[in-house]
């Protein structure tokens, strides 16, 4: 699977139509604070474990950047949930 990376978006295409991705803009530029606001898996792949791989690489993004996460998407607020150990990339309002 050939990923398609981006400033704030990573996707997966095949003949033009995504089938897979996540979109993580800006919320606070100044602090580089991203939010995960949508993650989209096409149902012939789903269960594959696609949508935890595109959090996994986009949170390597924001790590290579040094910056933080506020998730508004509902799977990538479950997806932190299940993993504790990432907790310490998450975006907390001062």
């Amino acid at each position: 699977m050939e990923w398609k990376i981006e400033k704030h978006q990573i996707r997966y295409e095949e003949d033009g139509k995504v089938l897979a991705e996540i979109t993580f803009p800006y919320y606070k530029a100044e602090e580089k604070v991203y939010e995960f606001d949508h993650t989209f898996v096409d149902p012939s792949l789903r269960g594959q474990g696609i949508a935890g791989t595109l959090v996994e690489k986009a949170i390597a993004e924001v790590r290579a950047q040094e910056g933080k996460i506020l998730p508004t998407c509902p799977y990538v607020k479950e997806w932190f949930a299940r993993h504790k150990e990432e907790e310490g990339i998450l975006y907390r309002e001062h």
